[in-house]
């Protein structure tokens, strides 16, 4: 679908949205946090890559290619919302166990690894996009050893 299609449709969704509205809401704010990285300088190394259970939304490298980032996108498509606060316990058990999993590859690479979570917020006429770096301290994580 046309990326400005999408997001008009999520627009006029609002808080009504089924669960497959509620997909289209979540790849419209990947695409849209994919967007924000690029035009930061970040290169996207993998979207949805799967380990096992669990999925990581978007692997990227800095533009100085010192630091790999598993990026967690949440979005919503009401105003007032803090998509961020939906990270659960489980959610974060999965995050460092995907990060356990990226982490050789981030140290072949030279690179450093974190985890950030962006959210996109689709309730105005401009996604609102927020960007939280480095939410799971990874060296001080009894699971991460």
């Amino acid at each position: 679908m046309i990326r400005w299609l999408t997001e008009l449709k999520i627009l006029l969704i609002g808080d009504s949205c089924s669960k497959g509205d509620s997909r289209s809401i979540g790849l419209a704010g990947e695409h849209a946090a994919l967007r924000y990285l690029k035009k930061l300088g970040w290169r996207c190394v993998g979207k949805n890559v799967r380990f096992g259970k669990d999925e990581l939304d978007i692997l990227v490298i800095s533009p100085d290619e010192l630091t790999m980032a598993i990026v967690e996108v949440r979005s919503t498509a009401s105003e007032g919302k803090a998509p961020e606060r939906t990270i659960g316990r489980s959610k974060r058990a999965a995050m460092i166990r995907v990060a356990k999993q990226v982490q050789p590859i981030a140290m072949r690479n030279n690179c450093s690894l974190r985890v950030d979570v962006i959210t996109v917020c689709f309730g105005t006429k401009k996604p609102t996009i927020e960007h939280f770096e480095g939410v799971l301290p990874l060296e001080k994580s009894r699971s991460f050893s």
